[in-house]
């Protein structure tokens, strides 16, 4: 099999993202757990599950936490390949890079390695308590935005008194790379279709110069299309959302028996010597 060239590996990955994107807001239309709250209850009780998730010593509440959050991706008809692939990807690094504090924590020996290295039991725990805590805070994360529709999100973290340019940036940024997205697939199709014969690595060095500064250029002139644009409809500076609604019982049922869970097993953590 033909190993792919540099163009058509990355105009693979642009179609990838773009459809990890539209499956991700699909998935918020589900008819699942987290989807059925308001997006403001979402944003206090995630956003509390992570300040709890960075504040945990003991590894079994810690473990609570991590199933409980697990348990929520689940009942929100999250795939099970999307939640394997979250606890593999940053925790799966930020075990790589904690890793050498095995052997330099100072401790009570664990394990004997070759070459005269020791494992700690300090260092040891010290590395299991940041995986768990790197896993809970993206399995928290990745519930707020995979269940949640990003012009909700937004609005929600308008009325949560979040600043408004924090939130108008965000808002841009969302509108606008899709578009920039676009610029690349487009540029780098337009090259593909005029390519006979696998590029040289110089040649395709200098093709991407000068398609990074074509590229600059036209996202310059395109962010002042989009904001006209965004204005032209209605664009205000604060972000609304077409499905405005009230706190329902269910809401406030929810509210309150996530926060009161993530409260018990803070102080049940504070409590452990």
């Amino acid at each position: 099999m033909a190993r792919r060239s540099f163009l058509e590996k990355t105009l693979a990955d642009l179609a990838t993202t773009l459809e990890h994107t539209v499956y991700a807001e699909e998935m918020a239309r589900r008819s699942g757990l987290l989807q059925l709250l308001d997006a403001r209850v979402k944003v206090l009780l995630l956003g509390f599950a992570l300040l709890v998730a960075a504040s945990l010593r003991t590894i079994p509440m810690q473990f609570a936490l991590l199933a409980l959050l697990l348990v929520s991706l689940t009942a929100s008809r999250i795939p099970a390949s999307i939640i394997v692939r979250l606890g593999l990807g940053l925790p799966v690094f930020t075990l790589l890079v904690a890793a050498p504090a095995l052997v330099l924590v100072p401790g009570p020996p664990l394990v004997h390695l070759p070459f005269g290295l020791t494992v700690s039991t300090t260092g040891a725990w010290s590395v299991l308590t940041l995986l768990l805590r790197v896993t809970a805070s993206v399995f928290a994360a990745a519930a707020l935005v995979l269940t949640t529709r990003w012009s909700d999100l937004l609005a929600a973290l308008r009325a949560l008194r979040v600043p408004l340019v924090f939130v108008v940036v965000l808002a841009m940024a969302y509108r606008y790379v899709f578009v920039l997205l676009e610029l690349v697939q487009d540029l780098i199709l337009a090259r593909r279709s005029r390519t006979l014969r696998a590029l040289p690595g110089p040649e395709q060095r200098r093709w991407l110069a000068s398609a990074l500064a074509v590229l600059l250029q036209r996202s310059l002139r395109t962010s002042e299309q989009v904001y006209q644009a965004m204005t032209a409809r209605g664009f205000r500076g604060e972000p609304r959302t077409l499905r405005p609604r009230v706190l329902t019982e269910a809401d406030w049922f929810a509210l309150s028996v996530g926060s009161a869970t993530c409260a018990t097993l803070w102080l049940i953590d504070l409590a452990h010597p």
